[in-house]
């Protein structure tokens, strides 16, 4: 504070400072400002004031007042280790990583073993990919603090895409054997076991997601029980309610008619955009959208909790395919395109692009650019309805590549389309659920550590018996991929004319 202040003012304004401090770790921001503005009152340069308003409008989720705030703590206070790397913590927040990191790395300038400069630096450099320098911060971390929680679940996390799964588990147990309610590491240990056939405890596990912060706001609260398999079905409804993404429920509606054939009556609720393609469903008696006045039921189940409920294997997966079909009015609409001539390939190459694997899943199409066109006597079908920048310009720039994405009303068209295919190529997305629920064959494209359902080191998949894989050899590399799928197409053009 400044020397000019009398004794008085100073012992004000650490008193209004504490105060404030204690308010905000009650959760009662509004009072907290109050009491830090209070404090800029009687020294406008105050930093930890400054500071912590940044951190309470970070709270509130408006970061350009965070960041304001947080620049004026380090004006203020340019040797502040803190001010430095929450500065970057603001920036992580809004996805601005690389920026992130030179912050990050001032604050390190200054302390050197700051361990949340270390932490937050290691997961920006996640985010952008560079997996090893993340798990370089991690254990820096840990270095420092060997019981960092939240350290020893980056590593894990980080350890699980370098595809050394041993070493993930065992940093995921080390990291619930201190904090054993720490829901995203046993989220995120349920998805390794399932990606190592560990269906037994990963289904059991899985039920985790629920009070991760990542998924529990899409958790259903009824009045009526949830079943996971205890209790007799016969004459009773049950209400399956989908969660998740497109592809999850494709995947998963193939256990509705098991829980027919168990006597319940089954109303299916989903997303807006899946009645068409799923309301022809054998075992399903009604399909509602979200939003909907329910029917009555006697039970719920969320729809991927039906592996725990029928106590799933690697050997008992229901994967008798068919389980959908294209609507017969949607067939008639696209019915052109069994006329024309040549092989046809219906291809998409991106998912969701706020998926918070996009970057290691999707494709960019320049990069199948050589497949494409090196393609002789193969027509494109191109399903992709999510155009990224550059996409429409270059799919003008390939004759061979019928753009049908926007013409694609809901899922029953994309069904009736793959359906007129005679091979499906696609990235981990929703049209690759939908093509193996269809039967129709299907090249999955995955990447280097792939999401759990498609096991490791197997071309085939237990879930979808007309499903083909290429995995990547290494992590962000397509075009061992991309080559592999060529020859393989070649042969299959060969072998139909």
């Amino acid at each position: 504070m400044p020397p000019s202040l009398s004794k008085k003012a100073r012992e004000k304004a650490a008193s209004d400072l504490a105060f404030a401090s204690e308010l905000e770790r009650s959760g009662l921001f509004d009072e907290a400002e109050q009491r830090y503005r209070a404090v800029l009152q009687s020294d406008p340069r105050q930093w930890q004031a400054l500071h912590q308003l940044g951190s309470i409008f970070l709270e509130r989720g408006d970061h350009v007042q965070a960041l304001e705030y947080m620049a004026a703590a380090m004006k203020a206070n340019p040797a502040s280790a803190e001010a430095k790397s929450n500065y970057g913590f603001i920036l992580q927040k809004m996805e601005r990583h690389e920026e992130a990191l030179d912050y990050f790395s001032r604050s390190l300038v200054v302390r050197p073993t700051y361990a949340p400069a270390l932490l937050n630096r290691g997961v920006s450099l996640h985010q952008l990919g560079r997996l090893q320098q993340a798990l370089d911060n991690f254990e820096r971390v840990l270095a420092l603090e060997p019981r960092n929680v939240k350290a020893l679940y980056n590593r894990a996390n980080i350890l699980h895409e370098l595809r050394r799964f041993d070493e993930s588990l065992a940093t995921f147990q080390q990291t619930l054997a201190l904090a054993p309610n720490y829901a995203e590491a046993q989220l995120n240990e349920a998805l390794t076991r399932l990606l190592l056939g560990d269906f037994e405890r990963g289904w059991r596990q899985y039920e985790w997601r629920w009070k991760a912060e990542s998924q529990r706001h899409q958790r259903r609260d009824f009045a009526q029980p949830l079943w996971l398999g205890g209790e007799a079905l016969a004459g009773k409804t049950i209400l399956v309610h989908a969660e998740q993404g497109f592809g999850d429920a494709f995947q998963f509606v193939r256990y509705l008619p098991r829980l027919a054939a168990l006597g319940a009556e089954v109303i299916l609720e989903v997303k807006p955009g899946l009645r068409a393609i799923l309301s022809g469903m054998n075992g399903v008696a009604r399909v509602v959208e979200q939003g909907e006045p329910h029917p009555h039921f006697d039970v719920h189940c969320p729809i991927m909790s039906l592996p725990l409920a029928f106590r799933t294997t690697l050997d008992t997966i229901p994967a008798d395919v068919p389980y959908l079909k294209a609507p017969p009015d949607r067939l008639q609409k696209w019915s052109h395109l069994s006329s024309r001539q040549g092989f046809r390939v219906a291809l998409a190459w991106a998912g969701s692009a706020t998926h918070k694997q996009d970057q290691l899943r999707s494709i960019p199409l320049k990069e199948l650019v050589p497949l494409i066109a090196g393609a002789d006597g193969v027509e494109w079908l191109s399903v992709q309805r999510e155009l990224r920048a550059g996409d429409a310009e270059l799919l003008n720039e390939l004759p061979k590549v019928r753009s049908l994405g926007g013409e694609l009303e809901d899922f029953a068209d994309t069904a009736a389309v793959l359906s007129q295919a005679d091979l499906v190529i696609t990235v981990d997305t929703a049209v690759a659920h939908l093509a193996g629920a269809l039967g129709r064959p299907v090249w999955l494209l995955v990447q280097y550590s792939p999401d759990f359902r498609w096991l490791l080191d197997r071309e085939d998949s237990p879930w979808y018996p007309t499903l083909r894989i290429f995995r990547q050899d290494q992590l962000r590399d397509w075009s061992g991929v991309a080559g592999r799928v060529a020859e393989a197409l070649k042969s299959s053009v060969r072998a139909a004319t």
